[in-house]
């Protein structure tokens, strides 16, 4: 099935990224004035000032590596605006997947245009430095969904565990399709099962307020949230799980 996508005249993400630099560096001049104001009230002898504008410079050169990362990946999603739309915050990333790209309604089988999507966003996102939080987000009208007339408990498990319900609540269907978006980067191997995690929010964090159609069409979504990982995080979880191999070797001292 041939993946439709909206051309848009101007690209979006284009123009955040230009917004953001000239804001990056009208920031960088002010906080330089002040650096060096706070540096002549408070005295700081020529040694002091350079420690203290380099530990200042380290700060910057962080925050400019985490914004470039973001910015490229941003660039790179792209392509699926129209489809889904790439939000750059000051301090993530996140792409919302309206509910008709990936699921009918009241269900959380995914389709497979909405399978392609989730395609084209793993193999971007597989060689980059980011974490995923699959976040479910439904409207808040009530589930009124029940089980067919003589269904057995084990039918009634496979029918839900591959997203065609029954759920009796919001937040069972946002887990649900959260899990199912999940399960599909893993099990098509678009990324590791260390890398990715759900979250069910329900009618809980709308987008906007319930109060037409279009607006509770907006709060049903899915959205990925791009976190930077945290590398010493990862060593110190990789030395723990290595520590209980190196014990269990032959002639380790006990």
């Amino acid at each position: 099935m041939a993946l439709k996508k909206k051309r848009l005249k101007t690209p979006v993400v284009w123009m955040t990224v230009y917004s953001d630099l000239i804001t990056n560096e009208a920031l960088f001049f002010m906080m330089l004035f002040a650096s060096v104001l706070i540096a002549y009230q408070k005295g700081f002898t020529e040694q002091e000032f350079r420690d203290y504008m380099r530990g200042i410079s380290t700060s910057i050169h962080k925050k400019e590596a985490a914004v470039k990362t973001m910015t490229e990946t941003g660039l790179k999603l792209a392509r699926i605006e129209g489809i889904a739309s790439v939000k750059l915050g000051e301090k993530d990333l996140r792409i919302v997947l309206p509910e008709p790209v990936l699921f009918e309604s009241g269900q959380a089988r995914l389709k497979e245009e909405g399978k392609l999507v989730l395609s084209e966003v793993g193999k971007v996102l597989a060689s980059s430095r980011y974490d995923l939080e699959i976040e479910g987000h439904t409207d808040d009208v009530p589930i009124t969904q029940t089980a067919p007339a003589g269904m057995k408990r084990w039918q009634l498990a496979m029918a839900r565990s591959t997203g065609l319900g029954p759920y009796y609540s919001n937040r069972e269907l946002s887990a649900a399709r959260s899990l199912q978006v999940l399960q599909y980067f893993t099990r098509e191997k678009l990324l590791v099962p260390e890398r990715v995690s759900a979250a069910a929010y329900g009618e809980y964090m709308p987008a906007g307020p319930n109060d037409s159609d279009a607006n509770r069409a907006r709060n049903r979504r899915i959205e990925i949230k791009l976190v930077l990982r945290n590398r010493a995080a990862l060593v110190r979880m990789a030395a723990l799980q290595q520590a209980p191999e190196a014990a269990a070797a032959p002639g380790a001292v006990q």
